[in-house]
C-alpha cells in the first residue's frame, strides 16, 4: 500500500487538467529546482502515467485526470474509509484492515494485482477507473448469500443509470455491460463460518476513462463511462453515488433477501430473451436466457424446458459471438 508524498500529489493535481505546465512554474510552486521536478516526473511516470515533456512548454498528461478527493469522499460517505494511491488489490487491503463495520470501504487510484472472476487479471491504471472494496456482515450464514453478486450488480448499475443516464446493463452473474462490451465487474469474497455471521468483501471495478496503453492489455471487448456518456466523469462523485447505493442495497438485502431485486435484475439483463451459450472447461449448454429467480438461479430455456443454473465456473456468451 502506498500514498503519494505531498509534493508528488500536488504536482499531479496541477497536471490533472491536461494542460502544459512549465518546470519553472511547478518548481516555484513547490520551492524545488527544475532538476527535482524532472526527477519527480519520472516517479509519476513509474505509476504508468503518460506524461509528455516538450521543450519550451513544459509537462502535460496525455489526457486529463479526475483524481479521487479523500476529503469529499469522507464528507459524503463517512468513516471508516481508506484511500490509497497504489495497492495490490483493494479486496486484500480491506481484509488486512480487519474491518468490522458495515460499509467500511477501501479505494485506490491504481491496483498492481487487481483480479476479476476466476482469477483473471483486472487492468487497473492510475487515476483512470474506479476501484474499491466494501465490507458487509450478514448474520445468517452462507445459505443466505446466494445471489449476493447479483444484488451488487443491480446497485452499481442503478447508481450509474440514475446519475449519468440509462445505458448500463448486467451480464450474469457479475459483470456490467453496455452494447455487448464489458464496463465493469464485481468480485465477492466470503470469510466466516457456514452457520454463523459471514464477513463479505465486495470488490468493484468500473472502467471510467481507459488509457490507450492500458487498453492494449485487455483481451475482450470493453467500454468505459466516458465513451458511453460522451462527457468527462467526476470519479469522486461517481464513487459517492455507487458506494451509497451499494450500502442501501445491502441493507435491503439483509432484510428482504434477493427477492427484492429480481425484477430490477431482469429489467437490466442484457441477454434476456436471447440465445446464449453457457460454458465451462468440460461442456457447454445452449438456450434462451429467461432471467433469474429469487434464489439467484439463472433460467435457461431449451427444448421447451427451463433449467435452473447456478454460478460455479460457468461463463456466458451470446450465441452469435460464441459461434461466429
Amino acid at each position: 500500500m502506498k500514498k503519494l508524498d505531498p509534493a508528488n500529489q500536488l504536482l499531479l493535481s496541477q497536471l490533472a487538467d491536461g494542460r502544459f505546465h512549465s518546470g519553472e512554474e511547478l518548481g516555484e510552486m513547490l520551492s524545488l529546482s527544475r532538476a527535482s521536478i524532472s526527477k519527480r516526473m519520472a516517479e509519476l511516470r513509474r505509476l504508468g502515467l503518460d506524461i509528455f515533456s516538450v521543450k519550451g512548454k513544459g509537462y502535460r498528461l496525455a489526457s486529463p485526470l479526475s483524481l479521487l478527493d479523500e476529503a469529499k469522499l469522507k464528507e459524503s460517505l463517512g468513516e471508516p474509509l481508506w484511500l490509497w494511491s497504489e495497492v495490490g488489490s483493494t479486496n486484500d487491503v480491506l481484509k488486512a484492515e480487519g474491518a468490522v463495520q458495515n460499509g467500511a470501504v477501501v479505494l485506490a487510484e491504481c491496483q498492481t494485482a487487481g483480479r476479476g472472476r476466476r482469477g483473471h487479471n483486472w487492468v487497473s491504471p492510475f487515476g483512470a477507473h474506479l476501484y474499491f472494496s466494501l465490507f458487509w456482515q450478514l448474520d445468517s450464514g452462507h445459505a443466505a448469500l446466494q445471489g449476493l453478486s447479483l444484488v451488487a450488480g443491480v446497485a452499481v448499475a442503478n447508481a450509474i443509470n440514475d446519475s449519468l443516464g440509462d445505458g448500463v446493463r448486467l451480464k450474469w452473474p457479475n459483470d456490467l455491460y453496455h452494447n455487448g462490451r464489458k464496463l465493469g465487474g464485481i468480485l465477492v469474497e466470503l470469510v466466516g463460518q457456514a452457520n454463523g455471521p459471514v464477513n463479505i468483501i465486495i470488490g468493484v471495478g468500473l472502467n471510467v476513462a481507459m488509457p490507450m496503453e492500458a487498453a492494449r492489455q485487455v483481451d475482450q471487448p470493453w467500454t468505459d463511462l466516458q465513451q458511453i456518456y460522451n462527457q468527462p466523469i467526476d470519479r469522486t462523485q461517481l464513487a459517492v453515488d455507487v458506494i451509497s447505493r451499494l450500502r442501501q442495497s445491502l441493507t435491503l438485502f439483509s432484510e428482504k433477501g434477493l427477492a427484492a431485486f429480481v425484477d430490477d435484475w431482469n429489467r437490466l439483463d442484457c441477454f434476456w430473451g436471447q440465445a446464449v451459450v453457457l460454458k465451462n472447461e468440460q461442456s457447454q449448454q445452449v438456450g434462451i436466457c429467461r432471467g433469474i429467480e429469487s434464489d439467484g438461479a439463472l433460467l435457461l430455456e431449451a427444448g421447451g424446458k427451463v433449467s435452473r443454473i447456478y454460478g460455479g465456473e460457468l461463463s456466458m456468451r451470446s450465441y452469435d459471438s460464441a459461434t461466429g
